[in-house]
């Protein structure tokens, strides 16, 4: 399993926009082969940081939605304004959280 978590940065007066943006892609990649889960929420406005949280059966799941022209066209349309600072985590041993 991969897991991407982590925050995307930009000014406070985009962050309202940018997590617009980003929830538009929530449904649709939710709906995807091999994804888990995919999440963000705004962490702090202030700031304009933004959470992501995203869990992939395998990279090549996540391969095939990076490729994807939405993901392209909201990442590239955001890519002047956006620092990306997102980890990528290989996961062999889920389980529950009382395990």
């Amino acid at each position: 399993m991969i897991i991407l978590a982590g925050h995307l940065k930009t000014s406070p007066e985009h962050v309202e926009e940018l997590a617009a943006a980003l929830q538009s892609l929530v449904a649709d990649t939710l709906l995807e082969d091999g994804c888990l889960d995919y999440n963000f929420a705004i962490q702090d406005r202030a700031a304009g940081a933004i959470l992501v949280y995203e869990r992939w059966r395998d990279q090549d799941a996540l391969n095939t939605h990076l490729a994807l022209p939405a993901i392209g066209a909201v990442l590239g349309g955001w890519a002047d304004r956006i620092e990306i600072a997102v980890r990528k985590f290989d996961a062999a041993n889920e389980r529950g959280f009382t395990e």
